[in-house]
């Protein structure tokens, strides 16, 4: 897992981002290292047009290769704040690094997870690296999203066959909406495990309310057709 650490280097957090940086690879992270220029001395860009792309350049290539962005939140930074818009749009986790006061909720609200310390910090990055469903910002309001996929299929505990189903996810979204790309990753998890139909549904129903914490979820498992029966197993936040 590839960490990066953004920060302010223009008004003051230039050594805050070198510490944070050193403190992830003492513990084991692969930790990129976008701080090729020392740009803090700049007072003004605005006759540095060349200098100012390099850096915003540089800056969005190491970001996405980043698995995971650690947003040191506690000094403001106008490039910071547009790496993690434009990487949390993308899906990637953004975790907001923040044990002093924090005077914005625009860094919070872009944010996956708030660590306060250095150890809620190295339990965010552990528990994102077992995370498959991954999230985005929802910046787009109330609405309803359905997603189906076809290629879901997992071993039936009785027969030991392969069975196959087709899995349906209709949401209305709260902050979080779900980057749907990495269903299929997740899915494909499913493939080798020994289930029944109801505890896949109430894995993938689980998961996603973790992530998400929808205003209102409902997951529906369709399955082939066997012994002459077919099976649809249905869950939602409506039940009681």
């Amino acid at each position: 897992m590839k960490v990066i650490v953004c920060g302010s280097v223009g008004y003051g957090g230039y050594e805050d981002i070198r510490r944070v940086q050193k403190f992830l690879m003492d513990r084991g992270y692969e930790v990129l290292d976008q701080l090729k220029l020392d740009y803090s001395d700049v007072d003004d860009f605005r006759d540095k047009p060349e200098l100012w792309k390099e850096i915003v350049r540089n800056d969005l290539e190491f970001c996405e290769k980043a698995d995971v962005i650690v947003f040191l939140v506690t000094k403001p930074s106008f490039g910071a704040m547009a790496e993690v818009l434009i990487s949390s749009l993308k899906g990637k986790p953004i975790i907001a690094f923040c044990p002093k006061a924090v005077k914005s909720p625009w860094p919070l609200y872009f944010s996956t997870v708030v660590a306060r310390n250095e150890d809620e910090l190295v339990e965010a990055l552990e528990s994102i690296k077992m995370r498959k469903i991954r999230t985005i910002p929802n910046v787009y309001g109330e609405h309803e999203a359905e997603f189906i996929y076809e290629n879901f299929t997992c071993i039936c505990p009785v027969t030991g066959r392969r069975d196959h189903a087709v899995i349906r996810i209709r949401y209305r979204p709260k902050d979080r909406l779900i980057e749907y790309e990495s269903l299929d990753d997740y899915f494909k998890e499913f493939k080798d495990k020994v289930m029944h139909h109801e505890a896949v549904v109430g894995k993938i129903f689980n998961d996603i309310l973790e992530a998400l914490k929808p205003k209102r979820l409902e997951v529906v498992a369709e399955f082939e057709e066997r012994s002459g029966v077919k099976a649809i197993v249905r869950r939602s936040t409506d039940q009681s």
